[in-house]
């Protein structure tokens, strides 16, 4: 396996078994090939901008055939069948370890790094529950070793009836390759892949964005926001789409991906899916120069 992932430029872990790269497919500007370990030896590619996986491998200098039957090295494994929406004990369990991170005056730099980054009051951070990790000390096991090591903005990650059902952590040090990094799924569990941000006016628009940063800065512009990981993920998770279009059924929905290829398809797959769903929603695109909406806030 680490022959495989030597081939990428900027390969990180993501979770356990998985990981992100540049796609060799195409310019990528920022990792977004996902890349996962099967329990039976077998490497599962998905780039974000929808590149051709036989293109993806031939960019890697490989043939399909390389991809099976990899030595996982010690390595953890993903398993074959699609996990389970994570337990009512492991929402709770990951409640309390959200309760027990500091927040407000006890977390200045995660405050501080929210205000500046994405423009968020103190008062709009206490009610969406983010909170600060220190750096390393005790932590459950599904809280992987590359969140524990630096100091981390965490964010919780809702659903619509405003139920962490995960969290990410945006890097606060500088010196993690990894600048957001996901809870691990526990064995045979899947935290939520995508997170519920309600603004201030529950009447404005919403605006499906990617990741978190764009999200936490759509919030501070007073709409309302949902943060998706990677559409790739999403393309043989149905389960997830069915979710997203229930919360999202009679709304006014904006859909904005970020200024490059990847972002773009993203969009257009978040379209459709919804639209199949019979969910209006409408694209809002960026101006020029601009790379993602976070960016955008800051610059004006």
């Amino acid at each position: 396996m680490q022959e495989i992932l030597d081939r990428l430029e900027e390969w990180r872990d993501y979770q356990p078994g998985e990981w992100v790269a540049r796609c060799p497919a195409h310019d990528d500007g920022k990792p977004s090939l996902w890349i996962n370990l099967k329990t039976s030896g077998m490497v599962g590619l998905a780039c974000r901008a929808g590149c051709r996986f036989e293109d993806i491998v031939a960019g890697m200098d490989l043939l399909p055939r390389h991809l099976f039957n990899v030595d996982t090295e010690g390595l953890v494994a993903v398993a074959e069948e699609r996990a389970e929406p994570v337990s009512p004990y492991l929402t709770a369990a990951l409640r309390v370890w959200l309760d027990s991170l500091p927040a407000g005056d006890d977390a200045a730099s995660a405050v501080a790094y929210a205000q500046k980054r994405f423009g968020m009051p103190l008062a709009e951070q206490y009610r969406l529950g983010l909170r600060w990790w220190p750096g390393p000390q005790p932590c459950p096991e599904w809280v992987p070793t590359s969140f524990v090591r630096y100091p981390r903005l965490v964010v919780p990650m809702a659903d619509f009836a405003g139920v962490a059902r995960g969290a990410q952590g945006r890097d606060l040090s500088g010196r993690c390759p990894g600048r957001w990094i996901s809870l691990a799924n526990p064995d045979g569990f899947e935290w939520q892949r995508y997170g519920v941000f309600p603004g201030p006016d529950p009447d404005a628009p919403w605006i499906v964005a990617e990741g978190l940063s764009d999200p936490l800065a759509v919030v501070a512009d007073g709409y309302n926001a949902v943060g998706v990981r990677g559409a790739a993920l999403l393309n043989n998770d149905p389960s997830t789409l069915d979710s997203l279009a229930a919360g999202l059924a009679g709304r006014d929905v904006r859909v904005c991906g970020d200024n490059d290829r990847s972002g773009r398809e993203f969009t257009r797959t978040i379209l459709v899916a919804l639209r199949e769903r019979e969910v209006h929603a409408r694209q809002l695109t960026l101006p020029a120069g601009f790379k993602d909406y976070a960016v955008w806030r800051e610059k004006r």
